[in-house]
């Protein structure tokens, strides 16, 4: 099922899912009992992760289910949105460290290849040092 909006192809969020569960050797069930949302106190269901990791989810994640996700798994949720806006929206930004909490997003544009998204992103930290000075 392709999800709404994002790029034909791109399961960006669902294939680290994959990656995650067979990395670290975990059942979905394992990562589901994990997965807490820290302001709701959701959880994530062990069927919602099969779906997810299977791209099977047909719209974005709700950011509590993002957040119970970002506890079970130790990642950043802005990581994990980055991800979801990937997957359902079709927009993919990079993020540039400008200083110890300080980050300048930009959207990078559809249709780089490869090595011209590398060279954007190269831009983009070149940009981000300038503004430190």
């Amino acid at each position: 099922m392709p999800t709404s909006g994002g790029a034909p192809g791109n399961d960006r969020l669902s294939a680290f899912v994959r990656d995650y569960l067979q990395e670290h050797d975990e059942s979905e069930r394992g990562l589901a009992a994990r997965a807490i949302d820290p302001e709701t106190g959701l959880t994530l269901q062990h069927g919602w992760i099969n779906q997810l990791k299977k791209g099977r989810v047909p719209r974005a994640p709700e950011l509590w289910r993002l957040r119970a996700l970002a506890v079970a798994m130790e990642t950043p949720v802005a990581a994990l949105a980055q991800m979801a806006a990937a997957q359902w929206l079709g927009v993919e930004v990079a993020d540039v460290q400008t200083g110890e909490e300080e980050r300048v997003s930009v959207t990078v544009p559809k249709g780089m290849t490869p090595a011209e998204r590398e060279r954007f992103i190269r831009m983009a930290e070149d940009i981000a040092r300038h503004l430190k000075e």
